[in-house]
């Protein structure tokens, strides 16, 4: 590969990750968190986001859990707090 494609790949590849970072940082804007002034890892807004959507989709009615077992709200909000609490706590061990 010739030097200039190179740079021109690695301008598209910075770029990407650009795209995908600020796409991340909306979602986690969007999921609840343990602290307002906490950024959690990729991972952890993941999870927490999952499992929020699927407290979410039972609150409308519907079922999106992965065995279709119609988890009750009140399940899932434990679930959804639960994992906040999780990754919030995963995040601190790391700082210290």
């Amino acid at each position: 590969m010739t030097r200039e494609r190179r740079i021109e790949a690695n301008a598209r590849e910075r770029t990407r990750v650009h795209t995908i970072s600020a796409a991340y940082e909306t979602l986690r804007q969007a999921v609840p968190a343990y602290a307002s002034t906490q950024k959690l890892s990729k991972l952890s807004v993941l999870r927490v986001a999952c499992s929020y959507i699927l407290t979410l989709s039972r609150m409308a009615g519907e079922d999106y859990s992965a065995d279709q077992s119609e988890p009750s709200i009140a399940e899932c909000l434990e679930a959804v707090t639960s994992t906040i609490q999780t990754e919030g706590k995963v995040k601190r061990k790391k700082d210290e």
